[in-house]
């Protein structure tokens, strides 16, 4: 393949990629597999590249809803904390274990939360809905998400705004943005500790990252634009497709050769 072409198809899937994340989350779920297999990256390298990429779209895409007024800066000071004590210990188990460790569980868990979500969408559309009060449980559960953006951030926008939606009733829109802005800061950290055990590409990286700079604004925009129901159908959409892309390795093992 022509690398003019390589990099336009990285560009390519870096720009859909932006506009998936900023929407609802779950973009890597296509820059993952394109660093991969159009770029030729290990996938080690392409967990640690694809970072170069995020930071740009969640940083595009939180600027449009800073000059919106749409972040909400004491909620996302709440949520951004515990998850950025974990993040590097998730990046620390990231460069020294495989990534089939967590694939299985959080693709169950993806599945499960969408089936609940389809079944209940209130949950997450209903501002007026009462939240869990546990400042405890609410810590635990981000520092958790810290672990996991360490080790693999793909999909990582969508828990967060479940996450959200169990401790602080808040509008779908307005808990994107706080969502971007979370992504834009663990991104920042985990970057930095890829960086520093040479797990970045830079060049394909930085191709991918221009599209998903663009991606992010266009998204921004649409969420904005089309409001929580168009957030909340493709976060749905995107769940179940990661959900089954995670889940599918360990029942193809189970299927008679």
């Amino acid at each position: 393949m022509s690398p003019w072409l390589v990099y336009v198809l990285l560009a390519a899937a870096g720009f859909i990629a932006g506009v998936v994340n900023t929407i609802a989350g779950g973009g890597s779920f296509l820059t993952l597999p394109a660093l991969q297999f159009i770029g030729g990256l290990e996938v080690g390298i392409a967990n640690g590249t694809n970072r170069l990429a995020l930071l740009l779209s969640t940083g595009s895409a939180t600027t449009t809803f800073v000059r919106h007024g749409k972040l909400d800066a004491k909620l996302l000071a709440r949520v951004a904390a515990p998850i950025l004590i974990t993040t590097p210990l998730g990046v620390l188990l990231a460069v020294s274990l495989p990534k089939d460790a967590f694939e299985t569980a959080f693709g169950i868990l993806f599945l499960g939360m969408a089936v609940l979500l389809i079944r209940k969408p209130k949950l997450l559309l209903d501002p007026n809905r009462k939240p869990i009060d546990s400042r405890l449980a609410e810590t635990a559960l981000f520092a958790a998400l810290g672990l996991y953006v360490g080790f693999i951030q793909a999909g990582l926008g969508i828990l967060v705004l479940i996450a959200m939606g169990l401790f602080h009733a808040r509008e779908l829109v307005d808990a994107n943005a706080v969502k971007n802005a979370v992504g834009f800061l663990v991104t920042i950290v985990g970057l930095s500790l890829f960086i520093y055990h040479g797990k970045v590409c830079w060049l394909p990286g930085l191709v991918m990252a221009c599209g998903n700079f663009v991606g992010g604004i266009v998204g921004a925009r649409l969420a904005l634009k089309e409001g929580k129901r168009l957030i909340f159908v493709v976060m749905i959409t995107v769940m179940i497709a990661y959900g089954l892309k995670l889940v599918w390795p360990a029942v193809r093992g189970l299927l008679p050769a």
